[in-house]
């Protein structure tokens, strides 16, 4: 079984890849599937190649994720449960930008192309899920992502 995100925006292919994912890890499918995504044109990785395995890598749980040591244009992935709704490349940009602790206004100033509602939404769901870390430092809010 293979998906394959080729002619996708970045968000595109990662909402795919998310839907597909959870249609199958809800039908109980454990078997490794193919995720076809290409190793791009610029010959540094590709965009999807390297947005989707940034966003699989802040899911540990929920996904088993292999490469292809020959062909760095595919990703194997093993459903383990389902991903949370809502998440998509947002979710996992914001993983990988608190990698190191930041307030709410530097994430709320980075991601403002998805709106203030989609990111403080994203940060409460992340919060919720225990994948960001929440803390005070004076008067600033501070999140923390614990992969």
């Amino acid at each position: 079984m293979s998906l394959d995100l080729h002619g996708y925006t970045v968000a595109e292919a990662v909402e795919i890849f998310v839907s597909h994912y959870n249609s199958l890890a809800g039908r109980g499918y454990t078997s490794r599937f193919t995720v076809v995504h290409g190793y791009g044109s610029g010959g540094t990785g590709g965009k999807i190649r390297t947005a989707l395995r940034k966003f699989l890598a802040a899911f540990p749980d929920e996904v088993r994720v292999t490469t292809d040591p020959v062909n760095p244009g595919v990703t194997f992935v093993i459903p383990v449960k389902r991903l949370p709704e809502g998440a998509g490349i947002l979710t996992g940009e914001i993983l990988e930008f608190c990698s190191s602790g930041k307030s709410e206004s530097r994430i709320l100033g980075k991601f403002r192309n998805y709106g203030d509602l989609n990111v403080k939404k994203a940060l409460k769901r992340l919060v919720s899920l225990k994948k960001l870390s929440c803390s005070r430092k004076g008067r600033h809010v501070i999140y923390s992502s614990r992969v």
